[in-house]
């Protein structure tokens, strides 16, 4: 205890014997540390929200995943689809970063440099994720982080509007198609009753239910052929309010197969009482 107590009493005396040394070390140690704080330049940081459904844009990178990725992955695969080269060349472009570039090789120093300093954060929320750029100059971040807004937007409206316009394309042929097929039934439906006009009296039982189920089956496509337009029509409307991809929800599509099974059926029977 008393070996402890001397080295202690010693370390004292040492220091205050160097006290002068050390209060200059201080002192020149924080001037040192104040003046680099003070040349180190300012950073602003510009950020922006964004909801991303990540089961249709992640949809690609993850068909060979057995396992739902968490979070952390499903960043570092947003990040891999968003900020990817080409989206950034794009955004060198938009922002004006390459109006000091002389050489090929600033260009490229610039994209590596861009591809390291874009974030993409989790906000602790289901598919809403925080774009985020540093710069010492806060236009220029402004100006990155709306250009990679924009790019990410517009991405999501082409997509949406080809599968909006391939939706309709596809109801608009239904629609053609069924119209056809109910013209030649109510056709052969007409030349039918009137070929047969003499043999529709109290004793046909059979060809009066023939017709009034044949009329039921035109009756039904008729039905499915106005939901069809109704589609239509309400695609066409979205289209033309250029609503988001968000708001946008294509419509359901019709089960042809069933449709197109009754008509079939139904110009069956018709072909069946006109050989009769």
């Amino acid at each position: 205890m008393e070996e402890l107590v001397s080295q202690v009493i010693g370390y004292l005396r040492g220091m205050w014997r160097f006290r002068w040394w050390g209060l200059a070390l201080a002192w020149l140690v924080g001037v040192a540390g104040g003046v680099a704080i003070y040349l180190m330049p300012d950073k602003y940081e510009s950020t922006a929200r964004i909801n991303v459904d990540t089961q249709s844009v992640l949809r690609p990178l993850m068909s060979g995943l057995a396992v739902q990725p968490n979070v952390s992955q499903q960043i570092n695969m947003l990040s891999r689809t968003l900020i990817s080269r080409p989206n950034v060349e794009k955004l060198i472009t938009m922002a004006d970063l390459d109006l000091g570039v002389r050489s090929p090789a600033e260009r490229e120093a610039l994209i590596n440099a861009l591809m390291s300093d874009l974030q993409i954060r989790s906000t602790g929320r289901d598919n809403l994720f925080t774009l985020a750029y540093a710069d010492t100059r806060p236009e220029r971040a402004q100006r990155v982080v709306q250009s990679l807004l924009s790019l990410f937007v517009e991405s999501g409206l082409g997509s949406n509007r080809q599968d909006a316009d391939a939706a309709r394309r596809f109801i608009e042929e239904q629609i053609r198609s069924y119209e056809q097929k109910l013209t030649e039934a109510e056709n052969r439906l007409k030349d039918f009753r009137l070929r047969n006009m003499a043999l529709l009296g109290a004793g046909t039982r059979d060809y009066i239910t023939q017709i009034a189920d044949v009329n039921e089956q035109l009756r039904q496509a008729r039905l499915e052929l106005r939901e069809a337009e109704n589609s239509r029509d309400a695609m066409k409307q979205q289209l033309a309010s250029g609503q988001s991809e968000a708001d946008f929800a294509p419509p359901p599509m019709l089960a042809t197969p069933e449709i197109d099974a009754r008509i079939e059926t139904l110009q069956r029977n018709l072909d069946d009482l006109l050989q009769r």
